[in-house]
């Protein structure tokens, strides 16, 4: 255990110890391009060149399909790169009350705050690197008309979920033990006899 180090001072609560601090791997993660949005983006790509180099295309109306070029490669593989660099720019802590995630993403500075509770549920993913998992984030993307009411199509209502924790770390297997002791001293002591 560490005492409170400089710039934590109005963060952590009095008393409020910190156990771990980590850093998420920020090499580009290549598993991830065995998803469905590789094969959309590249699509897309291939449709948005196809329109640009027809040769009936004017030498500038080919351009009007360039953001549809740079989407598709970003669904493709840019967003690889993406992730990447957000992992770079992540820092994780853990206090023997909160789970902390400080992301600092062009400029952007963000510090989210878990706290730890009896009975809160963890899961621990083995790999190199791993992750602790100990929540969900559940954004509901309403529904909508895509086009006019007419010829157009609704697009129903998803709910994106994204695990919340510290994500693709070297000493997953550490954090993981650190927390379930941090949460077992949170629980309620039974009356001495």
């Amino acid at each position: 255990m560490t005492t409170t180090p400089p710039g934590w001072e109005n963060i952590l609560a009095p008393g409020e110890t910190i156990l771990w601090q980590g850093q998420p791997d920020p090499r580009v993660d290549w598993s991830e391009l065995a998803r469905p949005t590789t094969i959309f983006g590249m699509a897309f790509m291939a449709f948005a060149l196809f329109l640009m180099t027809r040769p009936d295309a004017q030498p500038l109306g080919g351009l009007i399909f360039l953001p549809f070029l740079l989407l598709g490669a970003h669904l493709a593989i840019g967003r690889l790169f993406w992730d990447a660099y957000k992992r770079g720019r992540t820092h994780y802590t853990l206090s023997d009350r909160t789970a902390f995630v400080a992301t600092d993403v062009m400029g952007k500075r963000d510090l989210r705050s878990i706290p730890l509770s009896p009975g809160m549920s963890l899961t621990l993913q083995e790999g190199t690197p791993g992750s602790v998992v100990f929540g969900v984030d559940e954004q509901v993307i309403p529904g909508r008309w895509q086009g006019s009411h007419s010829d157009g199509m609704y697009v129903p209502a998803r709910t994106v979920r994204r695990p919340v924790g510290f994500l693709r770390v070297a000493d997953a297997r550490a954090a993981y033990g650190l927390m379930q002791q941090a949460i077992a001293a949170l629980a309620p002591q039974p009356p001495a006899r």
